[in-house]
C-alpha cells in the first residue's frame, strides 16, 4: 500500500469517526438536542463507543475470513477514538448528571449493574488506551502487549451488558451490538481452534494417531519444552525455517509457511541502490520505485492497481542505499497473479513519457516533505555529514535539477543494466509451502533473462564530513550526533544494537535519563542504529533549546564516555536484550514483515544471519557491548549537525 493511499486512509477514518462529534455540536447550535439533550447527548456517546470498539474488533476478523491486510494498522486508531469517546460518555454523567457529586456517584455504582459494568468497560479500556503507542509496544514487547490487548473482548462485553441493561424499554439497537459482537468472538475461537488443530496435526504428523499415544507426545514435548528453550526460526511458534532457493538464472527465491491467516506476501528485492548510482545517476534507484507500478506493454497506465485491486490485495516499495523492493500482500489465490505482475514489471517497465513527466511533481513533493520535517531533514543532513566523498552521503531522492532533467533514456539505460535476475530476490511468505513457492517462481521469474552486471566497487568510508549549523524557521532547535558503527555481516552489529538501546530508546535510557530528566537539557531524545551494507551509523537526535546545545552535546559525550569507560550494568544488559525480541517480534508479526527481514538479509547480509539474529543478541555480554562502545564510539570520530532557529546565536 502506497503512503498515499494509508494517509487518505487514515484521513478517512478520522473524518468517519469525529462526525457524530460534529452531529452533537451542530444539533447544539441548532438547538436540536431532543426534549432531553442531556440523555439524549449521552446515549449517543455512548452508542458511538460501541460502534467504534466493535469496527476496531472486526478488522482482525475481516483478515481472517478474506485475507485482507490492509485495514490493519487501522486498529490502534480506531481503539483510541472508542477510548475519547467513552471519555466523553463518562464525563457527561460525572458533569450535567451529578455535577461532580462523587458521593452520589459512588452510591449509583454500586446499586445500580448497569452503571457498575459500563464503569468495569470503562476501567479496562484505560490501560488499552495508555499502551497504544508504538513506544509503549516495544517496552511491553509485542507478545505481552497483544496479551494485554485481549483485555478489549472483555470491555466489549461490559459495554454491550451496560447497554442492555441501560434500555428502560424493549428495543433492539442493544442486543444488534450483542450479536455483532458474539459473531466476531466466534470468528476468533474457530480461528484459534483452526491453528491449534494446524499445530497439532503438525506436530502429531498423523490424524491416525490414537489417544494413548497423542497423550505421550504432548508429555515429551511438554517436557522438552520445560527443560530448555531451542533457537527457532522467526515467525509464529511451530513454523518451519524459511528455504532459500536458486533459480537457473540466477534469481534466489526465499519461502516459508505461514499459515497464521490465509494470505501472502509476494516481494522482489534489487540487490541496487542510491550506492550503485554514478554521480550522473542520482535518485535513479527511487525514480525506479515509483515508475514500475505505471505500466508495461502489456498492462498500460492505471491497470496495474486495478489489478491489484482486483486481486484484494495491496502494494507497497521502498528504496535504500543496498536496495529496492516491491511487495504485494494478497489472498493465497492471488499468489500466481501477483508473482506474474512483479515478474513483468521487473523487466518490461514502459516508462510511459507522461506518467514520467507526471511522477516528477510527486518526487518534487517528496523532496519538500523531507525539507519540512525536521526530523526526517535532520537524519539526512547527518548522513551526508557522515559519509563525504561516499555513495552513502548522496541524497536518496536525487536533486531537483537532475530530476528535473530525467529522461526515458537515462531511466531505461539505468533499469536494464540492473534490474537483471542475478540481482533479484523473489520473497513468499504465508499460506503456501516452498515447493508451491518454487514452482510459482519457476514459471514467473524462471523464464527472465539478463546479463551478469558488475556491481560499482564501492569501499567502506574512510573520513567524516565537518560539523555542520543549519539556519531552520522553526521555533524548536535540533542537535544530531553520529558515528561510524559495524556494518551488516560484521559480528559486532548485536552489541552495537543492544548498546544503541541502552543510550536512547525509551524513557529508562541513558540519555534520557540524564539529559530530559535529570538535567532538563532536551525535551526528546533518541539513539538508532542503521547497520547498512558497508557501514552501519549510529545516531543520537535531540530537539531541544538552542542555549542548551554545548550541553547537550556535552553530555551526550559524557554518558558515552561512562560506557566504554565502566561498560553496562546487568539489568541494562537484560532489558536491552528484551527491548530487542520485543521489537523483532513486533516487526515480523505479518507476512508482510517477515518477508521484509528476508528480503533485506538477503540483500544486506545472509539469511542465515537473520534467522540466528536473536540467538545471537542473546549471547552477547556486558564486557562485548562495552567493548563495541570502545571500538565504534570515540570522543573524535562522531559528526554533528545542528539545526538552529532564526535569529538564534
Amino acid at each position: 500500500m502506497s503512503r498515499r493511499v494509508r494517509v487518505a486512509l487514515k484521513a478517512g477514518v478520522w473524518l468517519v469517526c469525529l462526525s457524530p462529534l460534529a452531529k452533537l455540536f451542530y444539533g447544539f447550535w441548532t438547538d436540536d438536542l431532543t426534549a432531553n439533550p442531556i440523555s439524549y447527548v449521552t446515549n449517543e456517546l455512548g452508542q458511538t463507543t460501541l460502534r467504534l470498539l466493535l469496527l476496531s474488533l472486526a478488522l482482525t476478523p475481516l483478515r481472517i475470513l478474506f485475507g485482507w491486510g490492509w485495514q490493519m494498522p487501522l486498529r490502534r486508531l480506531l481503539g483510541l477514538f472508542a477510548f475519547f469517546y467513552v471519555c466523553l460518555h463518562l464525563s457527561v454523567w460525572v458533569v450535567l448528571d451529578h455535577f461532580f457529586d462523587w458521593r452520589e456517584m459512588g452510591a449509583d455504582i454500586v446499586k445500580r449493574p448497569y452503571i457498575t459494568v459500563g464503569m468495569l468497560a470503562f476501567t479496562l479500556l484505560v490501560p488499552l488506551a495508555a499502551t497504544s503507542t508504538t513506544g509503549m509496544i516495544k517496552r511491553l514487547g509485542a507478545a505481552r502487549w497483544r496479551r494485554l490487548h485481549r483485555l478489549v473482548y472483555a470491555a466489549a462485553v461490559a459495554g454491550c451488558l451496560h447497554f442492555i441493561w441501560l434500555a428502560k424499554k424493549v428495543r433492539p439497537d442493544p442486543w444488534v451490538y450483542a450479536a455483532i459482537l458474539a459473531l466476531l468472538l466466534g470468528i476468533r475461537v474457530w480461528d484459534s481452534a483452526r491453528r491449534f488443530a494446524r499445530r497439532r496435526d503438525h506436530l502429531l504428523g498423523s490424524s491416525a494417531m490414537d489417544s494413548t499415544a497423542r497423550l505421550l507426545v504432548f508429555l515429551v514435548l511438554l517436557l522438552t519444552g520445560c527443560a530448555g528453550v531451542t533457537p527457532r526460526a522467526p515467525g509464529p511458534p511451530g513454523a518451519a525455517a524459511p528455504t532459500r532457493h536458486v533459480l537457473p538464472n540466477g534469481v534466489v527465491v526465499i519461502s516459508q509457511e505461514h499459515r497464521a491467516s490465509d494470505i501472502v506476501a509476494v516481494q522482489l528485492w534489487l540487490r541496487v541502490g542510491g550506492r550503485d548510482e554514478a554521480p550522473a545517476e542520482l535518485g535513479l534507484s527511487h525514480y525506479l520505485e515509483h515508475m514500475l507500478f505505471k505500466g508495461t506493454p502489456t498492462r498500460p497506465p492505471g491497470s496495474i492497481d486495478t489489478e491489484i485491486e482486483g486481486l484484494g490485495g495491496n502494494s507497497n516499495a521502498f528504496t535504500s542505499y543496498d536496495f529496492t523492493h516491491y511487495d504485494l500482500v494478497v489472498p493465497l489465490s492471488g499468489l500466481r497473479a501477483a508473482a506474474a505482475l512483479l515478474a513483468d514489471i521487473a523487466v518490461n517497465a514502459a516508462f510511459v513519457p507522461a506518467e514520467l513527466e507526471s511522477e516528477k511533481k510527486v518526487v518534487f513533493e517528496e523532496m519538500n516533505l523531507t525539507e519540512d520535517d525536521p526530523e526526517r531533514f535532520l537524519q539526512r543532513r547527518l548522513t551526508e555529514a557522515a559519509y563525504p566523498a561516499h555513495p552513502y552521503g548522496r541524497p536518496l531522492l536525487g536533486t531537483r535539477e537532475f530530476v528535473k532533467n530525467l529522461t526515458r533514456e537515462t531511466l531505461n539505460a539505468y533499469y536494464k543494466k540492473h534490474y537483471v535476475p542475478v540481482n533479484m530476490v523473489l520473497v513468499v511468505v504465508g499460506a503456501v509451502t516452498p515447493a508451491q513457492a518454487r514452482d510459482v517462481a519457476a514459471e514467473t521469474f524462471g523464464r527472465l533473462t539478463g546479463p551478469a552486471p558488475v556491481r560499482p566497487a564501492v569501499g567502506p568510508p574512510t573520513r567524516r564530513g565537518a560539523p555542520q549549523d543549519v539556519r531552520r524557521s522553526e521555533r524548536q532547535a535540533y542537535l544530531g550526533i553520529a558515528w561510524h558503527a559495524a556494518p551488516t555481516g560484521n559480528t559486532d552489529i548485536y552489541a552495537v544494537d543492544l548498546l544503541t538501546y541502552i543510550l536512547g530508546d525509551g524513557p529508562s535510557s541513558r540519555l534520557n535519563q540524564v539529559l530530559r530528566e535529570q538535567r532538563g537539557l532536551v525535551q526528546t531524545i533518541d539513539a538508532s542504529y542503521i547497520p547498512r551494507q558497508l557501514s552501519g551509523l549510529v545516531s543520537v537526535t535531540a530537539r531541544l533549546d538552542a542555549k542548551n546545545f554545548d550541553a547537550a552535546e556535552a553530555a551526550v559525550r559524557e554518558i558515552v564516555r561512562r560506557v566504554r569507560d565502566e561498560g553496562v550494568t546487568s539489568a541494562e544488559r537484560e532489558r536491552a536484550i528484551t527491548t530487542a525480541e520485543s521489537s523483532y517480534a513486533f516487526d515480523i508479526e505479518t507476512v508482510e514483515g517477515l518477508a521484509k527481514a528476508y528480503g533485506q538479509a538477503e540483500t544486506t547480509w545472509t539469511l542465515q544471519d537473520e534467522v540466528h539474529y536473536l540467538e545471537r543478541v542473546r549471547r552477547v555480554s556486558a564486557e562485548q557491548i562495552r567493548a563495541a562502545a570502545r571500538t565504534y564510539f570515540g570522543d573524535d570520530n562522531y559528526v554533528r549537525v545542528r539545526f538552529l532557529p532564526e535569529g538564534a546565536r
